[in-house]
């Protein structure tokens, strides 16, 4: 996609700069659907796998439901990739599914801003448990996802998080801060598997300071 095409597509209309940083900041009333048609070409038919992940996660984190299963069936339906699409900016490992997982949870807080949240709440499960299991072998995080637990009460991700901190404890080493993330935050509702678990492997939470 030429940078023309993009600046274009990404701009924030007049009426939201006072507000919105970014597209998927926009009010509902604010959403510029006139650019769907052309996020939906990027997403179908661009030669460039970047750009149809990110036409896909703009229209999914504005409720858009093609949008959204565009990044179901890529993070549900293909074997796991270690390819670099999107890189973290600081460590450089792929962080393509913590962006994915963003959109998901966006998508769900339109849907439940327009009355449709406990449809949206079955429907991203498949794609962000897929999302924890692969975090349990790769590097980039899922943290964010914690506030649907804490804040929403998704507390059918419990079961995952524990199977995400018994996997990623076995190697602390690429793991350190994740498993540090998800022990304390387990430690909120089921402290004594979090402290089995960890003694299984000789560690215990100290060995992983709460950042």
């Amino acid at each position: 996609m030429d940078n023309a095409t993009l600046q274009r597509l990404i701009a924030i209309p007049e009426v939201a700069k006072r507000y919105a940083s970014d597209l998927s900041d926009l009010d509902a009333e604010h959403i510029p659907w006139e650019r769907a048609p052309e996020f939906k070409a990027i997403m179908r038919t661009s030669q460039s796998e970047y750009d149809r992940v990110w036409a896909a996660r703009e229209l999914a984190q504005w409720g858009d439901d093609e949008g959204y299963d565009f990044l179901e069936s890529y993070v549900c339906d293909r074997p796991a990739s270690e390819e670099v699409l999107m890189p973290h900016r600081l460590h450089g490992y792929d962080d393509t599914n913590t962006q994915i997982l963003r959109s998901a949870m966006r998508y769900w807080a339109r849907k439940y801003d327009a009355g449709l949240g406990d449809l949206a709440r079955k429907r991203i499960f498949k794609l962000i448990s897929r999302i924890v299991t692969l975090s349990n072998t790769s590097s980039f995080e899922i943290s964010g996802m914690f506030w649907l637990i804490k804040e929403e009460g998704f507390t059918e991700y419990l079961p995952l998080l524990k199977e995400h901190l018994a996997a990623i404890i076995k190697n602390p080493t690429l793991h350190h801060w994740k498993v540090a993330d998800c022990a304390h935050f387990l430690m909120q509702y089921d402290p004594d598997f979090v402290t089995k678990t960890m003694a299984a492997h000789g560690k215990t939470l100290a060995d992983f300071p709460n950042r």
